[in-house]
């Protein structure tokens, strides 16, 4: 079989000039894992290959995730903010929301985007194949028909909505959440089984639009394995925006326009006019033959050393294929550790340990490293220090004063443990935290920061400030 080097122009791919396709890296999957990998190999000198499936680059993230759904929920935003103007003292009349012109406007983000990346690809002149690869062995793929030689190899093939046994996607009243960022109108009422993130966002989105939001969560707390006050928190939040949530609930069926539950022993149903099927995702795999290789699987995942190297030498696996945190920010720094092996550059700081995660819900609801739960199952004396929003002119100047910076921290160094926010542009400070947890920080040091006044930054001091033994505003 003759093998072939494919050249990406445009929108357009020029498979006339045949010749042997010999790469240091061939990457599979052109999502934030992947694009990244790709670009980092690219400036350290690698000759890179990028092989995407998918008709656009940026993969789930850029086209049906993150993006869009963030697109709709800085429109969800300013709908809210609408309604805060007459505190204000600015009376808006007969306005009105035009959901078309707002799905529109999200999927103009999106192709810009994607175009992006794919201007990206050409300036960093890396290959990119479309199609779908496949192993023939531990050193070459397959795709078109044609093999590709690899010395290095990256498997960043994502994630897939997961289903529930007993409850399927037919792609009208059950749904996922790829249908639901592409209604042509919206539904009058919905059902989202499932309160984790992809759930609870949805659910502050539609609330927003005028949708009537049933979730049902089968676990105690929305958000599972979050902290609990914080998930409390979301739940009032959610309450208030007219969102009935059902936690401890147990979906039996839906179909035919009802849901069938169990909660608190009793059989109950609600009859809506869709389905958000939310429990979670799983890996992206099929297809890829990993059968021919020496690739081992553990509960659906690939496994990877600390090195994000599979048992194949030479083969790494990095974002959602794996068996860490479904997060496009963790897929790009890992691309980064695998391409650092592969260059012998060293990289063996634990990435996870500051690695941060959001809920862009209303309010957000951001968190790194542990929660007080956390450091006692792991047998570490710890204590933690809260400073609520109501205590922050600047929240209370926004409207958004329900909330909470929490941290948490050990007793006997006090080195910083973890940071939980819910509340205001809780997204946009957690970085701040992530950075002083991997830099091994107290708090102490961290107390004596200053933040500029006023902004709702200075919470996270104010909450240092109580960790470190002396309370200041409150």
């Amino acid at each position: 079989m003759e093998k072939i080097k494919v050249y990406f122009k445009g929108n357009e791919f020029n498979s006339k000039e045949f010749f042997m396709a010999n790469y240091d890296i061939v990457i599979i999957g052109a999502g934030p894992g992947g694009y990244v990998a790709a670009i980092y190999a690219a400036k350290n000198g690698l000759k890179t290959a990028i092989v995407e499936k998918g008709d656009r680059l940026g993969g789930t993230c850029l086209n049906i995730g993150c993006i869009p759904t963030k697109a709709y929920i800085e429109t969800a935003k300013y709908l809210r903010k609408i309604k805060f103007m007459k505190e204000l003292g600015i009376e808006v009349k007969d306005f009105s929301f035009d959901f078309q012109k707002a799905s529109k406007r999200k999927d103009r983000i999106v192709t810009k985007l994607t175009k992006g990346v794919e201007l990206l690809m050409k300036n960093n002149n890396i290959e990119v194949i479309k199609g779908t690869a496949s192993f023939k062995d531990n050193t070459t793929i397959e795709v078109n028909g044609e093999e590709i030689e690899f010395e290095n190899c990256i498997i960043a093939t994502g994630s897939k909505p997961a289903e529930l046994p007993h409850i399927t996607f037919d792609g009208d009243f059950v749904i996922s959440s790829t249908e639901a960022l592409s209604f042509d109108k919206l539904p009058e009422s919905i059902a989202i089984i499932g309160g984790g993130v992809i759930g609870v966002e949805f659910a502050s989105i539609l609330s927003a639009f005028g949708v009537k939001v049933t979730v049902l969560e089968l676990m105690p707390q929305l958000i599972p394995g979050m902290d609990s006050e914080t998930a409390e928190i979301l739940k009032s939040e959610l309450k208030k925006q007219k969102v009935r949530v059902l936690t401890d609930a147990k979906v039996l069926s839906a179909k035919n326009g009802v849901v069938e539950y169990e909660l608190n022993g009793e059989r109950e149903s609600i009859e809506v006019e869709k389905v958000l099927l939310a429990v979670g995702r799983k890996p992206n795999t099929s297809g890829l033959n990993l059968h021919n290789t020496d690739i081992v699987l553990e509960k659906g995942h690939i496994r990877v050393n600390e090195n994000l190297e599979t048992d194949v030498k030479a083969i790494y696996a990095i974002g959602d294929v794996i068996d860490t945190p479904r997060l496009a920010h963790l897929a790009s720094r890992e691309g980064i550790k695998a391409v650092n092996h592969i260059l012998k550059i060293e990289d063996n700081k634990n990435i996870y340990l500051s690695c941060p995660g959001v809920v862009y819900s209303y309010p957000e609801a951001a968190f790194v490293g542990m929660s007080l739960d956390d450091a006692k199952e792991k047998g570490i004396d710890a204590e933690e220090a809260k400073f609520p929003f109501t205590a922050n002119g600047k929240a209370y100047i926004e409207g958004v004063k329900n909330g909470f910076v929490k941290v948490v921290y050990q007793k006997n160094n006090e080195k910083l443990l973890g940071v939980h926010i819910v509340g205001a542009n809780a997204s946009e400070l957690i970085s701040e935290c992530a950075v002083a947890i991997s830099k091994g920080m107290n708090v102490e040091e961290l107390s004596r920061v200053i933040h500029p006044h006023p902004t709702v930054s200075e919470s996270l001091m104010e909450a240092f400030h109580i960790a470190a033994g002396y309370s200041i505003h409150i």
